[in-house]
């Protein structure tokens, strides 16, 4: 027990609940905008977004402390559902970099493509304020609800974070 790694063995509902609400608002808009361009579009980017989650789950889920349990998100509880767990030193050999991160972005940056088109074609306050709001969540809200909700709290992060190095500075961001 002394070498228990500090943080929550399963995140409150409450924590699980803000955390996906905030991802789930972005994405909504993301699929409403692209939506509004034509129904493929809606659906190819959903179709997208499933296949992004799909990875985390994939690539991070499967090798986490919290693989079978509620982490954040509650997506290690979903893994166990659906994947085979991983060897957990996986995880702390694993290397976030901007590349990695670039599916998770171009989540943000088909809608705004898609926004901009619809802007061209008829311009709307509604639209530029929902291409704002996704941009708001990730520079804004994302730090604090990393910050303060799920990063301080993992036991994962106690014994190595890929992503907390990278975004820290302590790996190189190619």
């Amino acid at each position: 027990m002394e070498n228990q790694p500090k943080g929550f063995e399963n995140y409150p509902a409450w924590i699980v609940i803000v955390m996906n609400l905030v991802t789930f608002i972005s994405y909504g808009i993301g699929a409403y905008i692209l939506f509004r361009l034509g129904v493929a579009w809606g659906f190819l980017y959903v179709l997208y977004i499933l296949y992004v989650e799909s990875t985390i789950y994939r690539e991070g889920c499967k090798y986490c402390y919290y693989y079978g349990k509620v982490c954040a998100w509650g997506r290690g509880k979903i893994a166990a559902l659906f994947i085979k767990k991983g060897d957990p030193k996986v995880f702390c050999e694993r290397k976030v970099t901007f590349v990695k991160l670039l599916p998770q972005l171009l989540g943000m940056v088909f809608p705004l493509i898609g926004g901009i088109i619809l802007l061209c074609l008829s311009f709307s306050w509604l639209i530029v304020g929902l291409m704002i709001i996704p941009w708001l969540i990730w520079f804004l809200v994302y730090p604090i609800t990393f910050g303060k909700l799920a990063c301080p709290n993992c036991k994962q992060g106690s014994i190595c974070c890929p992503a907390n190095d990278f975004f820290s500075g302590k790996t190189k961001r190619k």
